[in-house]
């Protein structure tokens, strides 16, 4: 698994080579157009997501939610929009993908079945026998 990992990792930069000069003599200026464009609504995508990160964390502090899902969630859109900066069809199919990926609810259901799991104790109660005795 991990050896067809990196050689995805190591043939990514070719096709996405060879998907610029194809799709490049097919479509011409409007795939030039197309990247420019994808690449700018990437860097927004950024730009947009490092000003709403503090806000949604501070959100989820206050609701008492799952820290761990806004974190991911904010680390799945800053790579999607690194993938849109990136020049491609297949790196912008990828980021395309994550974004449309539900990760909050999937990991806010794992978390409350994580928490369901844990014993409750009560320590507030004693427990024992009485008697009352009267002077």
């Amino acid at each position: 698994m991990r050896l067809i990992f990196i050689s995805a990792l190591f043939l990514l930069p070719f096709i996405e080579i060879w998907g610029l000069f194809k799709f490049g003599s097919m479509y011409g200026w409007w795939f030039f157009l197309y990247i420019v464009v994808m690449a700018i609504l990437g860097w927004q995508l950024i730009q947009d997501e490092k000003a709403l990160v503090l806000g949604k964390l501070m959100g989820m502090i206050a609701q008492g939610g799952n820290l761990a899902a806004a974190i991911l969630g904010s680390a799945k859109n800053l790579l999607a929009g690194a993938l849109f900066i990136f020049p491609g069809i297949f790196t912008d199919m990828i980021g395309f993908i994550l974004l449309i990926i539900p990760i909050q609810t999937s990991i806010n259901n794992n978390f409350q079945d994580f928490k369901s799991n844990k014993p409750t104790t009560k320590d507030d109660a004693i427990e024992g026998e009485y008697r009352r005795e009267e002077d």
